[in-house]
């Protein structure tokens, strides 16, 4: 048996500081300010947070995206928001990789890094050794993301020592096909750290099961708390069903234990089971695909422009007045 306690938390945001509203006319736009007086209090109740998860055994637990809170800062200088994603990515690593260490479990963190002269929202799982196993970059940016990130090219699997593991942060998973992309290189696990997502609530937590039944994967979906807002923390299970919820609480954790090697099947007297001699379903999807027929999926898509440089700068004066929203 592999079993695991999968654990979630659902942060409530912490009071913002006018001084780093970088629409105002007294805006600091002073790094290490931000640094410490921003950035630092939303790690540390993260961990927090993550000290509350189950760790008995083999443990892993997920934060919500952008625990180091930048997403404040999207509408800044670019020059300013680059050294914000060094500072906040190396105190958030540094910090994230103590508490696995600590606690002897695997941490699956969300934050901007800067890696090669480019920002990107990554999800990182660190081991209990401390060390980071892998890393994924966002692939599907909304619109306001494009302004000082870049998006990844590599929806990849990260081998943990009980299982092979993907990652999809928050508006990847409006699309269906990464979800399938990962199960198919043989995902078991699908790590969803997320601000929300890009319809109603209903339908974004309906899309998580969804995502789950199709590809016959469990989900661990980590949400920053919203009151009514889309979507909650929590544990979706193979066939869609959600085994544990954050509901609506600030600050919450949610814990599961779940099994990876207890399969999905149908019963044997089900014709599909009989007809085809598979009752196992994830097995049966395999070899029932027609990918051939699926080449409309890997057309070239056109993509969305992002604004130029004058463009920024009109839109960002109309959101500072208020004549537009953000």
């Amino acid at each position: 048996m592999r079993k695991v306690i999968l654990s979630a938390t659902q942060a409530g945001d912490l009071p913002f500081d006018r001084r780093f509203d970088c629409l105002s006319d007294s805006f600091e736009a002073d790094p290490a300010a931000i640094l410490r007086e921003h950035v630092l209090p939303r790690i540390e109740h993260s961990l927090g947070l993550l000290r509350r998860c189950d760790n008995r055994g083999r443990a892993l637990a997920l934060t919500n995206e952008d625990v180091c809170g930048l997403a404040y800062f999207l509408l800044a200088d670019a020059a300013l928001f680059d050294e914000l994603a060094v500072l906040s990515a190396e105190a958030a690593e540094e910090r994230y990789s103590k508490l696995a260490a600590e606690r002897d479990m695997y941490v699956a963190a969300c934050y901007f890094k800067r890696i090669g002269g480019k920002n990107y929202n990554v999800a990182s799982v660190f081991g209990p050794n401390g060390q980071i196993l892998g890393e994924y970059r966002k692939t599907h940016l909304p619109p306001n993301e494009m302004w000082q990130a870049e998006d990844g090219d590599c929806l990849n699997v990260i081998e943990l020592d009980f299982c092979k593991a993907g990652a999809l942060i928050c508006y990847d998973m409006m699309f269906p096909e990464p979800a399938s992309v990962l199960a198919l290189s043989g995902a078991e696990l699908i790590l969803h750290p997320t601000a929300g997502y890009g319809w109603y609530d209903s339908i974004g937590e309906a899309t998580l099961r969804t995502r789950a039944n199709d590809n016959s994967v469990y989900i661990l979906t980590a949400k920053n708390y919203v009151f009514n807002g889309a979507g909650k923390s929590g544990v979706i299970d193979r066939w869609g069903q959600t085994l544990a919820d954050a509901g609506f609480y600030r600050d919450a954790v949610v814990s599961k234990e779940i099994d990876l090697d207890e399969p999905k099947t149908q019963p044997g007297w089900y014709y599909p089971s009989q007809m085809s001699g598979h009752a196992d379903v994830r097995a049966r999807y395999l070899e029932e695909r027609r990918p051939e027929l699926y080449g409309a999926l890997t057309a070239p898509a056109k993509r969305l422009r992002v604004p130029d440089g004058l463009e920024r700068a009109e839109l960002r004066e109309k959101v500072r007045k208020g004549e537009c929203r953000w």
